[in-house]
């Protein structure tokens, strides 16, 4: 089933789904067709959803927003992967105004609730010739409905109902969502990345925390590098940036600096 809304960037058509394999690959097949810009997939259940470095993404029917966003913006392949600042800020505002929930991120692309993970964000980019973008599909998976989680998940996920103590429409959630998207997708339109960098430190959950990178070297985090590497300062005072791997954050506990 395809929504017709308002004449904005984002969201003006709305493929709203049942149960599919992902809308990430919906979504994909579409912008290969020729969908535009702002074309949205969702569904009410995926048996093959994925979050970021081939991990599952597990959901139970009609609990989520499962949301995937087709976007065409004008940069070179390697900057695809800083739309996930751009919808981590976006789902930190929309959390914060229809739930008032105190949303941070979690670098790169997942925004939390305290220390608990309450949404996953993945742009996967797709070119059309040599360091040529063709389109970037940006999912969003955002636990909304859900009372329990099962283990392991139970230590480490949240949803807004559990949060907030009430269930929400999954459409009013979308389109705050989208909303926010919208208004901060045209803003890194006109800005790049050092338009939304300082909004993406105001509401970074890693900011001077300590943190492990995927070689075992510690560090504190201590910034946003403009071109959105985390910026980790080690015990030796030397600078290390990431952009791309993994990055543990210790304990909450662990001391600021």
């Amino acid at each position: 089933m395809s929504l017709k809304e308002s004449a904005r960037r984002l969201g003006h058509t709305i493929h709203a789904l049942g149960t599919v394999e992902s809308t990430q690959i919906v979504a994909a097949r579409l912008a290969v067709g020729g969908a535009p810009e702002g074309a949205v997939v969702t569904a009410t259940h995926q048996t093959g959803g994925r979050g970021r470095r081939g991990r599952t993404w597990v959901d139970a029917d009609g609990e989520s927003l499962l949301m995937s966003v087709i976007l065409r913006p004008p940069v070179p392949p390697e900057e695809a992967s800083r739309l996930s600042l751009v919808g981590a800020i976006a789902v930190v505002d929309a959390l914060r105004a229809f739930a008032g929930l105190p949303a941070r991120i979690r670098w790169p692309n997942d925004v939390l609730v305290g220390e608990r993970k309450i949404c996953g964000i993945l742009p996967e980019a797709a070119t059309s010739a040599p360091a040529t973008l063709a389109h970037v599909i940006l999912g969003i998976g955002l636990n909304v409905n859900q009372s329990v989680f099962a283990d392991p998940w139970s230590t480490i996920a949240t949803s807004v109902r559990m949060e907030t103590g009430r269930t929400s429409d999954l459409g009013e959630v979308r389109e705050s969502v989208l909303a926010t998207l919208d208004d901060w997708y045209a803003r890194y339109l006109a800005t790049g990345l050092r338009g939304i960098r300082e909004p993406w430190l105001a509401r970074a959950h890693s900011i001077g925390r300590r943190a492990r990178a995927s070689d075992g070297r510690v560090g504190v985090v201590v910034d946003l590098a403009d071109d959105g590497a985390l910026v980790l300062r080690m015990e030796d005072g030397e600078m290390l940036r990431i952009l791309t791997g993994e990055v543990t954050m210790e304990a909450a506990d662990a001391a600021r600096h």
